[in-house]
C-alpha cells in the first residue's frame, strides 16, 4: 500500500496567501493562489480539482478587496458550477465521512451558509460596476440556492444577500420585489437604513408581508413630498451604498480527543461495534475543529462631509458558519468513530493473522494496521477561509457629484482610507470595502 502521508494538503499549500493576507498584501496572496490555480490572475484554471475549485474562492475575495470587480464576478461564476452544496439529508454519517478526510482527492462541498455567501458577494461584485442586470441576473441565483437549501431543510439566515437583492429590485424598478427582500433583511433587525426606502416604497407597492408590517407600524407615517413615490427629478438626490467586509471566518484545524469523549460527543448517530474500539492501541481520535481569529480588522467607522454615519452589521458570518458546524459536529465526530471501528476491525484481524505468533508480535502487527489507516485519516481542513466575518451597511443619500468617503477601519490595526465617490443625478453608486484579515 503506497500512502502520501507526506503530500502537501491544500490548506498547508495556502499558508503562503494567509500570510501575505494578513500584512494586507492582497496582491502578493493572489500571485500565491495563482501558483496552486496554474493560471493568471484573471484567468480560469484549464483542469479543475477540488484544490483548484477552493482556490478560485479564495482568489475572488482578494480580487474584490483590490477592486477587480469583473474578474472576481468571472471566478465565482465559474466556480459555482464546479462545487456541491453539502447535502446531508441522506446517510448524513457515511457523508461526513467523505467530507471530512483525505482532502486530495474530491471536489470541494461547500456547506450552506458559504453557498449562500457566494452569490451575495457576487451580487456586491455587479453593483460595484454599476450594472444593476448582471446583478439582477446574480440576485436571482441567490433566491435559487436559498430555495434549494430550504428543500433540503438547511435553512440558513441571509439578511446579506436578502438587502442587496432588494436594492437591486428597487433600482431596477420593482417595488414589490424589492420589499420581499428587504423584509427578508429585517430578519437582522430594524435596519434604521431601511426605513426610508421601505417608507417610499410601500407607497407604490402592495406586498405586504407579517415583518413588514410590523416595521411599517412603528415608524411614523410619512409626509407628502419627497417620499410620495414619484420619480425623481433629473437633479435629485443621489445614493451611496458602503458595504463592509471585515476580518475572516473561523478556520478548520485538527483536533485530537479521546476516543471515550468522542463517544459521549457522537451519542446514538455512531455505527458498528463499539466494543471493537476499546481493543486500540491509539485510543485518540482526530477530527476538524474550527478556531476562532483572532482577526485584525472588527469593525469600521465612517465619516461623511465631517458628520459620522451609521454603519450596521448585517451577517455575523463567523458565528452562523460555527453555529452551522456546531450542529454538524456530533455527526462529523460519529463519521470519525465508525472509521475508527473499521480500522480497529481490521487491526484485529491483523491480530488474529498472527495467532500462532508472540504476543508482541501480533501487538507490532495491530499497531501497524492501524497506523497505515490513521495516514488515510488525516482530517480536511480545507474550507472558504477569506470570507468576511462580519458584513456590514451604510447607506446615505447625498446631493449629485462628487463625495469623499473617510472609512477608518478598528481592531487590533486602525487605519483610515479616503474613498472618492462620484454619484450622479438621481443615481447611486455601491462602494465595497472587503478587508478579509
Amino acid at each position: 500500500m503506497l500512502l502520501c502521508g507526506g503530500c502537501p494538503t491544500y490548506t498547508e499549500r495556502a499558508v503562503g496567501v494567509y500570510q501575505a493576507v494578513d500584512a494586507g498584501d492582497y496582491h502578493a496572496g493572489i500571485l500565491r493562489l495563482n501558483r496552486i490555480l496554474d493560471a493568471p490572475t484573471c484567468e480560469l484554471p484549464d483542469r479543475w480539482t477540488a484544490a483548484r475549485s477552493l482556490a478560485v474562492l479564495e482568489r475572488a475575495v482578494l480580487l474584490q478587496a483590490t477592486g477587480q470587480y469583473e474578474c472576481s464576478a468571472r471566478t465565482l461564476t465559474a466556480a459555482e458550477t464546479q462545487l456541491e452544496v453539502l447535502d446531508l439529508a441522506t446517510d448524513p454519517v457515511g457523508t461526513l465521512g467523505r467530507y471530512i478526510y483525505s482532502d486530495t482527492a474530491r471536489i470541494y462541498r461547500t456547506p450552506p451558509a458559504e453557498r449562500l455567501a457566494l452569490s451575495s458577494l457576487n451580487q456586491l461584485n455587479y453593483l460595484a460596476r454599476n450594472d444593476l442586470n448582471g446583478a439582477g441576473v446574480e440576485a436571482r441565483r441567490f433566491t435559487v440556492s436559498r430555495t434549494y437549501l430550504e428543500a433540503l431543510d438547511q435553512t440558513r439566515p441571509a439578511a446579506f444577500g436578502s438587502y442587496l437583492a432588494g436594492f437591486v429590485f428597487e433600482r431596477l424598478g420593482e417595488p414589490d420585489r424589492a420589499l420581499r427582500y428587504y423584509e427578508e433583511a429585517l430578519d437582522a433587525g430594524d435596519l434604521h437604513s431601511l426605513r426610508e426606502p421601505i417608507e417610499r416604497l410601500s407607497q407604490r407597492a402592495d406586498y405586504r408581508g407579517p415583518r413588514l408590517r410590523a416595521y411599517l407600524d412603528r415608524i411614523p407615517v410619512p409626509s407628502a413630498g419627497p417620499l410620495d413615490g414619484r420619480p425623481p427629478a433629473p437633479e435629485a438626490e443621489g445614493e451611496i451604498l458602503l458595504v463592509l467586509g471585515l476580518g475572516r471566518v473561523p478556520l478548520r484545524v485538527p483536533q485530537r480527543i479521546p476516543i471515550g469523549a468522542a463517544l459521549s460527543m457522537a451519542g446514538v448517530h455512531v455505527a458498528g461495534d463499539t466494543e471493537l474500539l476499546s481493543r486500540l492501541v491509539l485510543k485518540v481520535l482526530v477530527y476538524p475543529e474550527l478556531a476562532w481569529r483572532d482577526n485584525l480588522v472588527s469593525s469600521a467607522s465612517v465619516r461623511l462631509g465631517g458628520q459620522e454615519l451609521p454603519v450596521e452589521l448585517l451577517t455575523n458570518l463567523g458565528s452562523e458558519i460555527a453555529r452551522e458546524y456546531e450542529a454538524m459536529k456530533p455527526l462529523i465526530v460519529a463519521s470519525a468513530l465508525t472509521r475508527m471501528i473499521a480500522r480497529a476491525a481490521a487491526a484485529e484481524a491483523a491480530r488474529q493473522s498472527l495467532r500462532k505468533s508472540g504476543e508482541s508480535t501480533r501487538t507490532l502487527a495491530a499497531l501497524a494496521a492501524e497506523a497505515a489507516l490513521l495516514a488515510l485519516d488525516r482530517p480536511d481542513t480545507r474550507s472558504w477561509t477569506l470570507l468576511p466575518a462580519h458584513l456590514y451597511i451604510c447607506r446615505t443619500r447625498v446631493p449629485p457629484g462628487r463625495h469623499d468617503l473617510h472609512v477608518t477601519l478598528q481592531g487590533r490595526i486602525q487605519e483610515t482610507r479616503v474613498i472618492p465617490v462620484d454619484v450622479p443625478p438621481g443615481g447611486f453608486r455601491v462602494v465595497a470595502v472587503i478587508e478579509p484579515r
